[in-house]
């Protein structure tokens, strides 16, 4: 194969613009992870398996001023207890806006893993495309 073949054959793979866009996949998937950063660490006391800090911090409060003596004059057993800070996941106001708000941070977490599982896919694709461009060109400088 003559030279003026192999550059035109080389021109025609658009090495150069692959790079351009590889690069532009690693900013996103580097603006992704920073954003992702970003938000758990403003919602940190909102996030967490199960009840998150701010739920936990809200029920102990809640669970100090619970009533000790039920309707019947008699003292709460344990799972009255239990019953009542369970009720108070709906009737208390700041509870259940906590819940809710923690409902919405782990919506929008998910919201931006997903992002940057995007943009990790986009870019690998990327390299792995030009994995196989380096490859080309090899083949046809003859090594």
């Amino acid at each position: 194969m003559e030279i003026e073949q192999k550059l035109k054959i080389l021109k025609s793979l658009g090495t150069r613009s692959l790079i351009d866009k590889l690069s532009e996949y690693e900013a996103e998937l580097l603006e992704a992870l920073t954003q992702e950063a970003d938000f758990k660490n403003q919602n940190h006391e909102f996030l967490g398996s199960g009840d998150c800090q701010e739920v936990k911090r809200i029920l102990a409060e809640l669970l100090v001023g619970a009533p000790d003596i039920n309707e019947a004059g008699k003292r709460l057993t344990i799972a009255e207890r239990e019953n009542w800070l369970t009720r108070q996941r709906t009737e208390n106001n700041e509870l259940s806006e906590a819940i809710q708000k923690q409902r919405q941070v782990s919506f929008l977490l998910d919201d931006y893993e997903i992002k940057c599982e995007i943009a990790k896919k986009r870019w690998e694709s990327s390299r792995a495309v030009l994995a196989l461009k380096t490859m080309q060109i090899k083949f046809l400088s003859g090594d």
